[in-house]
């Protein structure tokens, strides 16, 4: 028999709303870049924006476990590792926080394009479209060897450029104007984003394959993969000198570099033993770390 309530506990891992002022930390760095590229200012708009990525994040993360659920083949992971059937949600339960979810950044984000633009539409639906094919559809995104990439291009890059826009924002703007910036100084968010990701791949492929994913690691193998998740979080801090060389970051971004040390030896401990259980969450902190703390520093940098 199904269970038709969910526990706070539950609701907890299913929507995995833990992870979403991650997002926070993002908008954070978009209105910090327009105010140290030439002065923000706060708005009803970002508040409303705001509100939507927290809801489509919850929304986005239920409809991923329930179409991990439908498609998978391994039934170790439909009644063991996936939520659903380890808790025996029903599933109407589940559908229901889904499409409640979706309603409310829908409505929110139809708000939110009549007080601006159709370019904020265009760049928020491509957003939608990814977040919910990216588990869902005869070729789901996140069995493809591009799921990573999109995947941080659509929240490392797009939040931060529609948060920067919207903290500067003018009837006469042009939000293409702005998008080669955005794109560099977004850059080590997206970086560690598509990380997390591949990291996460690495350690799933041998349960990934029965379940028909191929992703970039199926493609590269787990060596090569995991060469290239220590190129790229070493280049990731590398480009912090190239942001403040190009004044497109104030100087206190480079105290992230104090950081590097710890990165190093993370990366040395997940280069020896790929585990999902133990060095896993060791490279998820490495990367949170970045995330979190680059925003912060480009916030502090940019108002003092």
């Amino acid at each position: 028999m199904t269970k038709k309530g969910l526990t706070f506990k539950q609701f907890w891992e299913l929507s995995e709303v833990y992870t979403a002022p991650l997002n926070l930390f993002i908008i954070l760095l978009g209105i910090s870049a327009a105010h140290y590229l030439g002065g923000a200012t706060l708005s009803i708009n970002l508040t409303v924006f705001t509100c939507i990525i927290i809801s489509f994040h919850v929304a986005v993360n239920i409809f991923n476990h329930w179409q991990d659920y439908n498609n998978a083949q391994d039934e170790h992971y439909k009644t063991v590792t996936n939520i659903i059937g380890r808790d025996n949600l029903s599933l109407k339960t589940v559908k229901g926080y889904f499409y409640s979810a979706m309603i409310i950044s829908f409505v929110l984000g139809t708000y939110l394009v009549s007080q601006t633009n159709l370019f904020v539409g265009l760049l928020g639906g491509i957003g939608f479209y990814i977040g919910l094919f990216y588990s869902y559809g005869k070729y789901p995104l996140n069995s493809l060897p591009i799921a990573e990439t999109i995947t941080a291009i659509a929240s490392g890059f797009f939040i931060t450029l529609i948060s920067y826009y919207l903290a500067t924002y003018t009837e006469s703007q042009s939000l293409a104007h702005f998008m080669t910036k955005l794109a560099g100084i977004s850059l080590p968010l997206v970086i560690s984003m598509f990380n997390n990701l591949l990291a996460n791949n690495i350690c799933d492929l041998e349960e990934d394959i029965p379940n028909g994913r191929k992703t970039l690691v199926y493609y590269l193998g787990k060596p090569r993969a995991v060469n290239l998740l220590l190129f790229l979080s070493v280049f990731n801090y590398l480009w912090l000198v190239v942001l403040v060389f190009l004044q497109l970051a104030p100087v206190t971004v480079l105290l992230l570099l104090l950081a590097l040390p710890f990165v190093l030896k993370s990366l040395k401990v997940f280069k020896h033993k790929q585990d999902k259980q133990t060095t896993f969450p060791i490279i998820l902190k490495t990367m949170s770390l970045t995330m979190v703390l680059y925003p912060i520093l480009y916030f502090l940098g940019s108002y003092l």
